[in-house]
């Protein structure tokens, strides 16, 4: 089931984020979650069952376009269409509010999956400068 992410899930979504390798990184920011719910409003999600958070999908909306920061499914919920109905019902209540494009950085391994979901690649080309070292420094 889907609904809307809270500050008691948290410990859950560390957890979910924590067991794909590479997705948490050390240098993030302790609070990093709670700043991400605060900013997505509406639009950070879990996907829920038997009171189990097995998905989190987490979304910005900026007016002109939003941004999916997060999409995280369990290994154990994959290839059940779970990551697929969080990311749909982000772009439903996009469309709802008439924003007209959203962006993500997906991982290289990801890229069929967003593909199957009629994701391209957008006219720019994404760059970062850190502004802190991989040690948070």
């Amino acid at each position: 089931m889907i609904r809307e992410a809270t500050k008691a899930d948290i410990p859950a979504i560390r957890v979910l984020m924590g067991s794909e390798p590479g997705f948490w990184k050390q240098a993030t920011r302790p609070e990093v979650l709670e700043i991400d719910l605060d900013s997505a409003k509406d639009l950070a999600i879990v996907w829920e069952e038997s009171g189990e958070i097995l998905g989190f999908a987490c979304a910005h909306d900026v007016g002109f376009r939003a941004y999916l920061s997060e999409l995280i499914v369990s290994r154990t919920a994959r290839g059940r269409g779970v990551g697929q109905r969080l990311v749909e019902h982000v772009e439903d209540r996009l469309r709802k509010r008439k924003c007209p494009v959203l962006f993500s950085d997906v991982w290289k391994e990801a890229e069929g999956f967003y593909r199957s979901l009629g994701w391209s690649a957008p006219d720019v080309i994404l760059l970062r400068k850190r502004l802190l070292s991989e040690k948070g420094t």
